[in-house]
């Protein structure tokens, strides 16, 4: 399975998301992980849902929860992030894209994660075959290379060249390996 993932700075950009959602082309079946927006549980929320929407008006298959609902991810008694793989499992059959929304029961509360754990936990537990992040700028020429990420020198090669792409580049060294795509090009 894909796994994407997006930033605030991508889920800001209307542009970006209506091409993410024209361009999805994945036979594949993907997990979509967003960034927190707003900086707020109910903002996040509606993020989650709206994509799902642009996505369903696309004819693409999908369901979107919080990383909450169902104990789709919880924490347990050390606070290690576990992720339930057998409720995916049961899930992907008959969808083709899955969107989690960085919002956690913690304490019995419901409270913002950092996506970033979400997707580190996912790429440990579920057959992730491939991550993909994305370019801050959608248009930039990094993201139609496609590069993968894989060590550090890659990184610094793609940053002396795209300086202003810093930002996502040192995400996708975070996240190693993994893919800089475009909106327009990730599922190809």
């Amino acid at each position: 399975m894909k796994l994407l993932y997006l930033t605030e700075t991508n889920l800001r950009d209307r542009l970006f998301i209506r091409d993410l959602v024209s361009n999805f082309k994945l036979e594949e079946k993907a997990i979509l992980i967003h960034d927190t927006f707003g900086g707020t549980i109910r903002d996040t929320r509606f993020v989650t849902k709206r994509i799902s929407a642009l996505m369903s008006e696309s004819m693409i298959y999908n369901n979107a929860f919080s990383a909450e609902q169902r104990d789709m991810f919880s924490f347990d008694n050390d606070d290690n992030l576990l992720v339930n793989s057998p409720f995916i499992d049961k899930l992907l059959p008959t969808i083709q894209l899955l969107i989690i929304g960085p919002v956690i029961k913690k304490a019995g509360e419901s409270q913002l994660i950092h996506a970033l754990e979400l997707v580190k936990a996912s790429r440990q537990q579920l057959p992730v075959s491939e991550t993909i992040v994305f370019t801050d700028n959608p248009l930039s020429p990094l993201g139609a290379k496609n590069a993968i990420i894989s060590n550090q020198s890659e990184a610094e090669k793609w940053t002396g060249v795209y300086e202003e792409e810093k930002n996502a580049i040192q995400l996708a060294l975070e996240l190693y390996p993994a893919r800089l795509a475009s909106p327009m090009n990730y599922s190809s």
